[in-house]
């Protein structure tokens, strides 16, 4: 997925599909993106504002369901973490595998 299909895709999806949470994780972004990436979600853009880190990324199941991720990664506090997907029933999975996977 390309930057502009990310934006748009997530323009259209619903404010009902999105979940937002704070978590209790602190690391580098780079690690973050790394751990991530290894479990397919990839990393479409990154930029930096504000001294926080903000990750674009995506994953898609083998079903077709397109699921995004806006990982606010503020340096040396922890980081908060923004999933929205094209089924809402899929938000909490990906809200809690981000979690394990960034935990172990």
């Amino acid at each position: 997925m390309d930057k502009k299909v990310f934006l748009a895709t997530w323009r259209d999806i619903p404010a009902s599909n999105e979940v937002t949470t704070s978590t209790d994780i602190v690391m580098s972004s780079d690690a973050m993106v790394q751990k991530l990436e290894v479990n397919n979600i990839f990393l479409i853009a990154k930029k930096t504002v504000d001294q926080q880190d903000l990750l674009y990324m995506s994953l898609k199941f083998v079903n077709n369901i397109w699921t995004l991720a806006e990982v606010k990664v503020p340096h040396g506090s922890a980081a908060q973490l923004a999933i929205k997907s094209t089924v809402q029933d899929v938000v909490q999975l990906v809200l809690q595998a981000f979690q394990d996977i960034l935990s172990n």
